[in-house]
């Protein structure tokens, strides 16, 4: 064992190493050695609904003593030298339950989360983290007021047009009613708060069905699925480059009497293997949407802020200038990827879907381009974050352009579950999210799908 040491520490002095590089091998962490434990929390706020629930993360850091080695940059001689450490220590290097969460009474949390259906809106709560004697930093969680969420339930019939290319000039696909099926249910149960523990989640009551009558009034022999196989010819004329994005947007148009079904009793959904690869940071090769351009005249235009309307009281198929006003494309590549994992930005149909019913992007590449609430999407109770900070579920505020130690953005720590955000678990809509959301779908002609119950009669 001796040799093969003096080996390493050879070799480490061989291959100039960067200046005071040190390794820890043996992270196997003793109670002692524990030097700060930091808390953070999924959110700010909390809906004491009984359902969400404060999930709280402890991070561990530890110190220890190592050799660190290197080249001194003014002699160029090697060195070797004990320096002391601190680094955040792996979960499972933990002694087993000795970090503990508490509330402000000394109750200890069970799995690090809470919920409440007692307290009263306003209240603020105080958390903290123990191990032994060491004790982490306090959060204070408020307590926010309900939501009415008294509205009535809608429901959304899809028609999903499958753009299904020659098999002489690339594989063809398809896509079974079963998958469309689990696809709109991913959607309904993250819109309304089945699959999440997000604190600030709200309940649209908006649920995605596929359609089971066709636009002629005939049940359909595949419910919700209409196919089209372009022709050779049609595909030629597309052109060889590998993103037809404007292409299949111009076949949907010219084809419109097939794939554009009346706006007031189908949402649009067009699948097209478009490009030959998905996007990490956005809709750019995942789908191509419009957020609403009309609002009807018995509504101030003002009132959804962030998307330019004008003002018309009814929105038909003879309006239609393009496809997007009345649906979303999504690539077929991005649909078969698997969501909901951490350290990826996969692809969740319920994206474009809340921002084709008028829901902004919650990501803010630079401080400035923040709005007055602090946001830029208008939604307070969401987060805006840079993009690139973090590529997991659990994010901080800072943007680009943010001033340093700005005392009144301080550096904030959350968990993304929103289907908003990059790197998220996809999962919800906050309750601001919501109220946008339903109101578009109140005073925007062009979402009124709902108001019809055709796709499910054919009446």
């Amino acid at each position: 064992m001796n040799k093969i040491l003096s080996f390493f520490v050879m070799m480490l002095f061989i291959s100039s190493c960067a200046k005071d590089e040190s390794v820890i091998l043996d992270l196997k962490i003793s109670p002692n050695e524990i030097s700060k434990i930091e808390l953070r929390a999924d959110h700010k706020t909390l809906l004491p609904n009984g359902v969400c629930k404060m999930g709280f993360h402890t991070f561990v850091y530890a110190k220890r003593k190592a050799m660190s080695y290197g080249r001194d940059d003014e002699t160029n001689e090697f060195y070797a030298k004990e320096i002391e450490e601190e680094f955040l220590v792996p979960a499972d290097q933990i002694p087993a339950d000795y970090i503990k969460v508490y509330d402000q009474n000394g109750n200890v949390l069970k799995d690090n989360y809470y919920s409440t259906t007692t307290e009263t809106p306003g209240t603020v709560l105080r958390f903290y983290a123990k191990g032994g004697d060491l004790e982490s930093n306090h959060l204070n969680i408020t307590i926010r007021e309900l939501p009415d969420e008294s509205y009535d339930e809608i429901v959304i019939p899809v028609i999903f047009h499958l753009l299904v290319p020659p098999a002489t000039a690339t594989p063809t696909y398809d896509m079974s009613v079963e998958f469309l099926e689990e696809q709109l249910q991913r959607v309904s149960d993250a819109f309304n708060r089945k699959i999440t523990t997000d604190p600030n989640a709200g309940n649209a009551k908006v649920v995605f069905k596929l359609a089971t009558y066709d636009q002629n009034g005939l049940k359909m022999q595949e419910p919700g699925k209409n196919i089209e196989n372009i022709s050779a010819t049609d595909f030629t004329n597309m052109g060889t480059s590998s993103n037809k994005t404007t292409k299949y947007m111009e076949y949907i148009l010219a084809k419109w009497k097939r794939l554009i079904w009346n706006p007031n009793k189908y949402l649009n959904i067009w699948l097209a293997k478009f490009t030959t690869g998905t996007s990490t940071t956005g809709a750019g090769t995942s789908y191509k949407f419009m957020p609403p351009t009309v609002m009807h005249s018995d509504y101030d235009l003002a009132s959804i802020p962030g998307v330019e309307m004008e003002h018309k009281d009814s929105f038909t198929l003879d309006d239609v200038e393009n496809c997007l006003e009345v649906g979303l494309m999504v690539n077929m590549t991005a649909l078969y990827k698997p969501t909901n994992v951490q350290g990826k930005n996969e692809f969740s149909l319920a994206t474009p879907i809340a921002e084709y019913l008028g829901i902004l992007q919650t990501r803010c590449d630079l401080y400035k381009y923040l709005n007055e609430d602090g946001d830029s999407d208008y939604c307070p109770d969401t987060y805006s974050f840079d993009y690139g900070f973090y590529p997991s579920v659990f994010k901080g505020n800072n943007l680009d352009g943010q001033p340093e130690n700005d005392p009144t953005r301080p550096m904030e720590y959350f968990t993304s579950f929103n289907v908003m955000d990059m790197y998220s678990y996809k999962n919800s809509l906050s309750v601001d999210q919501v109220k946008r959301l339903r109101m578009v779908l109140k005073q925007c002609p062009s979402r009124w799908a709902y108001k019809s119950d055709w796709a499910f009669t054919g009446k």
